[in-house]
């Protein structure tokens, strides 16, 4: 009984550090497959261009991304030497995902939030597919780290809202953190949105001239970026990417494309592979709640309408890099803003439902336990162990090979449906769930090549191997070569 008022009276004196060390264990034990010894598509690339290839940077430099190509170059250049080093890597990103998850509970605390329902939202952001991404695909290790500094960008600004005053001061440091985001992943910079969204919807209180102040804020931070990235274009003398082509006639395009696609996505919360119309539905009833309550109040149809506006506008202007960006592709590592807006709507539902409504507190509990299970079986299934089977097949291949042979490898890789095609598994989600990595061209190559160095304790550029990799079935034999059927391989592996 001792223990427990030790705890009730530390809960209430240190709530913070209580919910981070719990999260922090909660996070391992939901994520326990990124301990595991495996590499996800891009990193089996790193391991050879991060310490080999000259002008590496360039790459991220045509995509605006120049620090982090300087970060990525001293990662898997200078810091990872095997995948056995990839864990730490990823339990760095978790680490970083629980002190956002963290920084979220205290501003709720800070907003006079129970310290439950803190708990119970900060910790469900973590659930959402771009936090599994970010833990279990180890090349976006940052982005955690970039989205807690643009949440306080954020916290800095809503503070000059709400004390009138340090404007300026706020204002300029709030526009250096973006920047910098912007300058290591676009996507991230527009999570100082999340707290004033937050912050309006909890007080009720919403100002025309502070949303002029947003827009301005968020489109010179913009506009400065851009300006920074044709200097570095410049400096560098290398040619933009195309998915930097900025094309404005499209715009309105891709803002109608956000709302018919990128939100529905975003319904589903951590059910984009199981249960998905169950988790729709959930999705949907409370999203749509959300924006009900809004409007339900007749007597105050102009304020309504204004937060009406407000909150269904911040969820487009949350995506902004991307809906300004040439690319048409959707995935969840560069959608968390607008996915944290989203699931605190609905939450706000919830909770509303509970607290007016009377509704049943353990079907909210229920609820919320449902979509972390998930969460759970999206990292540990449909990443960690997909990912985890294909490295030790194609390790085991690769050690097959005799070291005194010095044939050149022709590998055959399987295609991108491999697994849903040969009924392994029944969903996959873009290209970052529920796909095996040796799927992708530039993927065999190097994996081939690091596993080759492994094993013989050497640098791949010392090895006298000559690997390439193909689509197409060879039908008669190649001279002089192993041929490795990554499709075969993989077949025994799943089975």
């Amino acid at each position: 009984m001792s223990y427990i008022k030790k705890f009730n009276k530390l809960l209430k004196t240190k709530p913070v550090l209580c919910y981070l060390l719990f999260t922090f264990c909660l996070s391992l034990i939901v994520n326990f497959g990124i301990l595991k010894t495996y590499a996800y598509r891009d990193i089996y690339e790193y391991f050879w261009t991060a310490k080999y290839q000259v002008n590496f940077e360039h790459e991220f430099i045509k995509g605006g991304r120049f620090i982090l190509g300087a970060i990525i170059k001293f990662v898997f250049g200078s810091l990872v030497h095997s995948f056995s080093d990839l864990k730490w890597i990823r339990l760095f990103s978790l680490i970083c995902s629980v002190l956002f998850s963290t920084q979220l509970f205290h501003f709720f605390l800070k907003l006079n939030f129970k310290i439950y329902e803190s708990a119970i939202f900060s910790f469900l952001v973590l659930s959402i597919p771009s936090f599994t991404i970010y833990m279990g695909w180890t090349a976006t290790f940052q982005i955690p780290l970039l989205l807690s500094l643009s949440f306080h960008a954020g916290i800095l600004l809503l503070n000059s809202f709400t004390q009138n005053k340090n404007y300026v001061s706020n204002t300029i440091i709030a526009l250096v953190l973006v920047l910098f985001c912007l300058c290591i992943y676009q996507p991230a910079a527009t999570a100082f949105l999340i707290p004033i969204t937050i912050f309006t919807i909890s007080k009720k209180k919403l100002l025309v001239k502070h949303c002029f102040y947003l827009v301005a804020f968020l489109f010179t931070s913009l506009i400065v970026y851009y300006i920074i990235f044709q200097l570095s274009l410049k400096w560098y003398n290398v040619m933009p990417a195309d998915r930097t082509a900025l094309s404005l006639f499209k715009i309105p395009y891709k803002l109608i494309l956000f709302y018919l696609r990128e939100l529905r996505m975003l319904m589903y919360g951590s059910g984009i592979l199981v249960l998905k119309k169950l988790t729709l539905i959930i999705g949907i009833i409370s999203f749509l709640g959300f924006f009900y309550l809004l409007i339900v109040k007749k007597q105050h149809r102009y304020k309504n309408l204004k937060f009406f506006l407000f909150f269904s506008l911040v969820l487009a202007f949350s995506y902004t890099p991307n809906i300004l960006s040439s690319s048409y592709y959707v995935c969840s590592r560069v959608i968390a803003p607008a996915a944290i807006i989203v699931l605190f709507y609905q939450f706000y539902f919830f909770r509303h439902l509970i607290l007016k409504k009377k509704l049943n507190k353990k079907i909210g509990v229920f609820i919320a336990l449902l979509f972390i299970i998930l969460s759970s079986i999206n990292q540990n299934i449909f990443i960690s162990k997909i990912q985890q089977t294909e490295f030790l097949a194609i390790k085991e291949s690769v050690n097959q090979i005799s070291l005194e042979n010095k044939k050149d490898i022709v590998i055959i890789k399987p295609k991108d449906s491999f697994l849903i095609k040969n009924k392994f598994y029944k969903n996959n989600y873009a290209d970052e769930f529920g796909q095996v990595s040796s799927s992708r061209i530039w993927v065999a190559k190097p994996m081939f090549q690091q596993l080759l160095a492994e094993r013989k304790n050497e640098t791949p550029l010392k090895l006298n191997y000559k690997i390439s990799t193909i689509n197409e079935e060879i039908n008669k034999p190649v001279k002089d070569s192993i041929i490795i059927d990554l499709r075969y391989v993989l077949k025994n592996a799943f089975k």
